[in-house]
């Protein structure tokens, strides 16, 4: 915190976690128990089912529907307990999600992705996009839409939250050089800080480092502080739920 940086505004909780398929009722009994215990107040779910409810304390917006052999697929849900503001549209409405909601004490857009994996064919399945070339291609794409939700929004925290499929800090995982350059140079077009990061994650809470994100940016004149936990993909049972680990960012809004 730097010296002009004043007292905090506002603290909110936005977590993300890729649930691979949401599927199964006693996983799902279960995966809420984490999610409960961690307490965000907006949840971007990715690789998610609509059997892995949670409106008994959240409200939905879903991408898309997508195929899967199983029924209610989605790519993305963001869940809120904030009053939801606005739906904004997006160019993937399959893979992405952004809404607008309101905290005790101003608004946030949140951009839920789902960005390309290693072997993503693309859009046309008869001409498949070669190893890592989606990702490249895509990511940029994006970073067009959240650098328009931040001009749309100026007065907004800008949270960028799923499966981003890069691992940013730490040894390497998942990703490549290039992903990770064109990552974080995309988010920083859009005044994005990579909230998740590996050296940001308490030593001893994930056994690899996390391609799961929570990347925010704060509106003109404001700073941003944060305390970021994660969470292994088997509960303290040993029961796999995931073969992906989750994150969640609390995320303090600083006048200045």
């Amino acid at each position: 915190m730097d010296s002009q940086t004043c007292a905090v505004r506002v603290s909110v909780r936005v977590g993300t976690w890729n649930v691979q398929y949401g599927k199964g009722e006693a996983r799902n009994a279960r995966r809420r128990e984490v999610l409960r215990a961690y307490d965000a107040d907006v949840w971007v779910l990715t690789e998610t089912n609509d059997d892995l409810d949670l409106s008994d304390d959240y409200e939905p917006v879903h991408s898309t529907h997508r195929y899967l052999p199983q029924a209610r697929g989605r790519w993305v849900t963001v869940w809120s307990r904030l009053p939801m503001l606005a739906r904004h549209d997006t160019e993937d409405p399959s893979r992405t999600v952004a809404v607008t909601v309101m905290s005790d004490d101003g608004p946030m857009c949140v951009f839920g992705s789902v960005l390309p994996w290693q072997h993503d064919v693309g859009p046309d399945p008869a001409n498949p996009a070669p190893g890592w070339a989606e990702f490249y291609r895509v990511t940029p794409l994006q970073g067009a839409e959240w650098r328009r939700l931040r001009a749309l929004e100026p007065a907004s925290i800008l949270a960028v939250t799923g499966d981003l499929n890069q691992n940013l800090g730490g040894p390497h995982y998942y990703g490549t050089t290039r992903g990770r350059s064109i990552l974080r140079d995309t988010l920083a077009s859009a005044g994005l800080d990579c909230l998740t990061q590996t050296g940001n994650i308490p030593e001893g809470e994930l056994d690899f480092p996390p391609i799961d994100h929570v990347c925010a940016a704060a509106p003109a004149g404001h700073g941003l502080e944060s305390t970021v936990h994660g969470w292994r993909k088997a509960d303290r049972d040993g029961t796999v739920l995931s073969d992906h680990s989750g994150v969640v960012a609390e995320i303090r809004l600083l006048a200045r």
